[in-house]
C-alpha cells in the first residue's frame, strides 16, 4: 500500500487483518446438499417371461420390500422392466440390453428366463423367482449357497404338503393320475418326487403324460376310470390350457384335483397347497436389498416361501359331495366359493 493511500485511509489496513483474522476463526460454510443428491442410486432391470396376474403380483411384492427399505422407484431406484413373452431369443436380447445398459442387478422370472440370465449376465448379481428347482436345472449349486453371481426364491411346494391338502379333503384317495407333459426335466422331476412320497404313503402314482395339449384329453378319458383322482404338476402344458382340461374330465368323472398352480383352484380344482408368489416375491425382494447393500449373492440362501397357503375350491368340494373339515378350513389361506 503506497504512502497516499496510509495518509487517506489510516485504519484501513489494521482493519484488513482484523477481517483476516476473523475469517480464520468462523466456520468454515459448506453448501446445503439434499439426501437425494448424496445417497446412491440403482438400476434394475427386470425380465418377467410372460404376461400373468400371478406374476405381476411377485413384481409388485418384490418392488414393494425394496420401497420398505427406502429403494424408492423414480427417487433412488430406476426399473427397467421388459417382457419377451416366453420367447427365447426376445429374452437374450434383453439381457443384452440391460447388460449394455450396466443395470446394477437383474431381477428374472421363471427357469428357462434366468438360464438365459445366467448364461450371459455372469457379471451382474440376479436375483431369481418362479424357479422351481434352481439346483436341479444347474442354476445354483444349493440352496445354501449358489456359487455364483445368483440368489432367489423357488416356487416348488414340497409333494408331501401338497398330498396333507388333498388327502385332508379326499381321504378315500388311492390311486392318483400324476398329468403333465411327456419329457419336460421339471414336472418329471416332480413326478420323481411324487412316486417317492406316495410310496411312503401307500399312495399308488400313475402317470399320465401326453406329449401336447391336444393329446391331452384322450389321454386323460383313457386314465380316468383307473384313478381316484388327479395331479396337475407345475409344467407348461398345465400352465398353457392344461389345467383347463384336466379340471373339465375330473368334473364329468367326479374325481377330485390337486394342483399347485394357484389359477388351478380359482378354475375348479378341489384344493392346492401353492406358492404364493407374492410372498416369493417380496422374498426375493429382500435378498436384492442385501445385493445392492454389498452382500455377494454367494453368501446368501436361496429359498421357498415362507409359511403355507393353502386353498380350497368350496364349490367343487360341494359337486363331489365331500365335507372340508374346520380343522382344514383353520389352516386354509383362501377359501373359492
Amino acid at each position: 500500500m503506497n504512502e497516499l493511500m496510509r495518509k487517506l485511509f489510516p485504519g484501513l489496513l489494521g482493519l484488513t487483518w482484523l477481517l483476516i483474522a476473523a475469517c480464520a476463526n468462523s466456520p468454515t460454510l459448506v453448501p446445503t446438499v439434499t439426501p437425494s443428491e448424496t445417497e446412491a442410486s440403482y438400476t434394475i432391470g427386470i425380465a418377467r417371461w410372460v404376461t400373468n396376474d400371478e406374476y405381476d403380483r411377485n413384481v409388485d411384492a418384490f418392488k414393494a420390500a425394496l420401497a420398505d427399505s427406502d429403494l424408492i422407484e423414480g427417487a433412488n431406484v430406476t426399473y427397467l422392466e421388459k417382457n419377451p413373452e416366453a420367447d427365447s431369443d426376445k429374452q437374450r436380447a434383453i439381457i443384452q440390453d440391460f447388460v449394455k445398459a450396466d443395470v446394477d442387478l437383474i431381477y428374472s422370472l421363471t427357469t428357462p428366463g434366468t438360464l438365459i440370465a445366467k448364461e450371459m449376465a455372469p457379471d451382474i448379481p440376479i436375483v431369481f423367482s418362479i424357479v422351481t428347482f434352481p439346483v436341479e436345472v444347474g442354476l445354483i449349486e444349493s440352496m445354501a449357497a449358489s456359487g455364483n453371481n445368483l440368489v432367489g426364491t423357488s416356487n416348488w411346494i414340497p409333494i408331501d404338503k401338497q398330498l396333507f391338502a388333498l388327502k385332508s379333503v379326499a381321504p378315500e384317495v388311492k390311486t392318483i393320475g400324476f398329468v403333465h407333459r411327456a419329457g419336460e426335466p421339471n414336472s418329471t422331476i416332480q413326478f420323481n418326487l411324487m412316486l417317492g412320497v406316495g410310496d411312503d404313503l401307500g399312495l399308488e402314482v400313475l402317470q399320465v403324460a401326453p406329449t401336447s395339449l391336444a393329446a391331452a384329453e384322450e389321454e386323460l378319458e383313457a386314465a380316468a376310470p383307473e384313478v381316484d383322482a388327479f395331479f396337475l404338476a407345475c409344467d407348461t402344458m398345465i400352465q398353457g390350457g392344461g389345467e383347463e382340461v384336466v379340471i373339465q374330465v375330473a368334473r364329468k368323472y367326479q374325481l377330485p384335483t390337486l394342483s399347485c398352480n394357484k389359477s388351478s383352484v380359482f378354475k375348479g380344482a378341489l384344493v392346492g397347497d401353492v406358492a404364493d408368489f407374492a410372498n416369493i416375491g417380496a422374498l426375493a425382494g429382500e435378498k436384492a436389498v442385501q445385493v445392492l447393500n454389498g452382500t455377494h449373492p454367494s453368501n446368501l440362501i436361496s429359498e421357498t416361501q415362507r409359511g403355507s397357503y393353502l386353498m380350497v375350491n368350496r364349490s367343487t368340494a360341494n359337486h363331489l359331495e365331500l365335507s372340508i373339515s374346520d380343522s382344514l378350513l383353520s389352516l386354509t389361506s383362501e377359501v373359492i366359493d
